[in-house]
């Protein structure tokens, strides 16, 4: 009698509540959908497998063997004869789903328009000083995080990564004579107690705050599942609520911008210049950028900042091993002139340029590392890439800011110079977004006589500890700043190092104010800059085949993780064969793009691969534990 006055009763609660019921059907649809969502053709073979990870070994020095590995040079005669995928781009998502479908046995030809492979990931040298060009600092690198063990399959584990300092970052605010300077800490104690140290009045709106992230940790799974559902589905659940109610986070955190968040928990200036310092990482203002995104970025080092022994090339060096040894290869200076269409229109190849014309190379599939913008502007042709679904989205996004480096190698050592492992973010204003608008909204002449209102600072020489063995008393500083394309359009035709001098003049006098800026804070580095140079949104558009120099891909607005957006901006696109890679289908930055990776071969070979790598990391976290008790 009992059970079944309570069954009445929940009988009648749900009639009450009609709402209620359809809530449930559809979380029972959602999760049925989950389970069937790598159904249809034959997943692939599991690529990922806790054997895959070596020993790190000895840093291989030799130019002339890294050479031939990260710099094997376009020949018809090296392109395999028979290819599953063609991969257009080297970067780490490039190299990322290359690596990951060459260990399900595919035979992956990646095409790099540069001389090297390696994307953002490469380095460089000149008169006796390496320089990194894109990897500064990384999170979760260390042993039993998703990340490290995603690296670690793609590049066989042989790479180790160096912790950088506890205070990983450091913000300056203020001009040189009066710069504040505020530490952020690698965990969240210690971040916390930083801010409250600096900020005692402020101690309870950085409680909130420290709420907001840790309530924050799971936003990027709302975005995450929002391109692994199909279409229909993942529009569905989003235009009736239901991700909204599932993925509260996500929801929450996209449609409130990281100022209005801010600015309802305090007044105080210098605080939300500090807890928003970082924005330059994805290269969008507090007013535009969805809190969810910030909080992710701060979350990201909780646990440490971390490098790579030997500097970033070495990910494309023991990537491309694991690519090749399914047969495929990675060659560079193979420029793509467009992706080759059947008469159905679907994508079976590509057009790469060559010294006497072109030649052609087909494949089952192609996937674009090139970014999404590149590809359906420039390789597709525009009637086909204009039907395309994604081209909306493309347009309403828009793509990110440009921006300018300057690579200054110094004669002395980390000791001598009083340089550190961690990075510097350094605003001539506290009211960082008005000042940085202002200058971009100057012309080039005036922005070059101009005090520099914001500068990311990295000193890679002192966050690897086989720097001074390699590179005794020298050191490396990299200052960035935001640009404008249209500041130097107007020489993008002219020969690379054979510019005008009006040119070189102005971009050379904004580098030279950065340097002096960097001096004054710093003044032990003032006169010590042996090696300069420095580089225009025109040097990005050459090296790294962005149109504009545009330093992210897509632009990293509310726009961009709107569910109109997100839906469409994943790996598989309507056009039959073609797929995207990198940080454009997911966010930018190394784990971004590497994820990226991961989502397009988890698409191609029609795999749930975020299982799979999770299988790896409960794996790698067992070994450790067996280890740590039998030492």
């Amino acid at each position: 009698m009992g059970l079944d006055m309570g069954m009445y009763d929940l009988f009648e609660y749900f009639l009450s509540r009609p709402w209620l019921l359809l809530v449930l059907f559809l979380l029972y649809v959602f999760i049925y959908a989950l389970s069937v969502l790598m159904s249809g053709p034959r997943p692939g073979k599991n690529p990922f497998s806790v054997s895959h990870i070596k020993p790190v070994g000895d840093l291989v020095t030799d130019k002339q063997v890294r050479d031939r590995v990260i710099k094997q040079r376009f020949k018809i005669s090296k392109v395999p004869e028979e290819i599953d995928d063609i991969i257009i781009g080297s970067g780490i998502g490039g190299l990322g789903a290359a690596s990951i479908l060459s260990r399900s046995g595919h035979c992956v030809l990646v095409l790099e328009q540069h001389d090297q492979a390696g994307g953002c990931c490469h380095t460089f040298h000149e008169k006796g000083y390496e320089f990194d060009t894109g990897i500064h600092y990384i999170g979760k690198m260390y042993e039993g995080a998703d990340n490290r063990a995603l690296i670690d399959m793609v590049t066989g584990g042989k790479i180790e990564y160096p912790k950088m300092t506890e205070c990983y970052d450091v913000v300056c605010l203020g001009g040189s004579d009066k710069v504040k300077k505020f530490k952020i800490m690698d965990n969240r104690k210690a971040f916390a107690e930083e801010l409250i140290k600096n900020f005692p009045e402020e101690k309870e709106a950085i409680e909130k705050f420290m709420v907001l992230l840790k309530d924050a940790r799971s936003y990027f799974m709302g975005f995450y599942v929002l391109k692994v559902l199909p279409k229909w589905l993942a529009s569905l659940l989003s235009s009736i609520g239901i991700m909204d109610l599932v993925f509260r986070p996500w929801s929450k955190y996209t449609s409130k911008s990281t100022k209005e968040v801010l600015d309802s928990l305090t007044d105080n200036d210098d605080l939300k210049a500090v807890l928003t310092y970082s924005f330059g990482d994805y290269g969008v203002a507090p007013s535009k950028s969805p809190f969810g995104l910030q909080a992710t970025l701060l979350n990201h080092y909780m646990g440490g900042a971390f490098y790579i022994r030997g500097g970033p090339s070495e990910i494309a060096l023991h990537a491309i091993p694991v690519i090749e040894k399914s047969g495929g290869r990675v060659l560079v200076n193979a420029r793509v002139n467009k992706i080759i269409l059947s008469d159905k229109g679907r994508a079976v190849g590509v057009e790469v340029k060559t010294g006497d014309g072109s030649t052609q190379i087909f494949a089952k599939r192609v996937i674009s590392d090139a970014g999404v913008f590149n590809t359906f502007t420039k390789l597709l042709p525009q009637e086909v890439a204009q039907k395309s679904k994604l081209y909306p989205a493309i347009k309403n996004v828009g793509n990110s800011l440009s921006y300018m480096s300057v690579f200054i190698g110094m004669d002395g050592s980390q000791q001598e110079l009083g340089i550190e492992g961690h990075n510097m973010w350094c605003f001539n204003r506290t009211d960082q977004e008005k000042a940085m608008y202002e200058w971009l909204d100057m012309s080039v002449e005036d922005a070059a006589h101009s005090e520099v209102p914001l500068m990311f600072v990295s000193f890679p020489s002192a966050k690897d500890p086989t720097w001074p063995q390699r590179f005794p008393d020298k050191s490396t500083c990299l200052i960035i700043t935001v640009g404008r394309f249209e500041w130097f359009a107007r020489w993008q035709n002219e020969r690379l190092k054979h510019r005008s001098e009006e040119y070189e003049g102005l971009k050379n006098r904004m580098g030279r104010q950065m340097w002096n800026q960097l001096t004054a804070i710093c003044p032990k580095l003032e006169g010590r800059d042996d090696y300069f140079e420095v580089g225009s949104p025109l040097s990005s558009k050459y090296y790294m085949g962005y149109e504009e120099g545009e330093i992210y891909g897509l632009d990293h607005t509310i726009n961009k993780f709107l569910p109109s957006s997100a839906i469409q901006l994943r790996p598989k696109t309507d056009i039959p064969g073609l797929y995207l890679t990198g940080q454009d289908i997911l966010v930018c930055g190394f784990s971004g793009a590497l994820f990226g990776g991961m989502l397009c071969a988890s698409s191609v070979l029609h795999r749930n691969l975020h299982n799979d790598l999770a299988k790896v990391v409960k794996d790698v976290k067992a070994a450790a534990k067996a280890e740590k008790k039998t030492s």
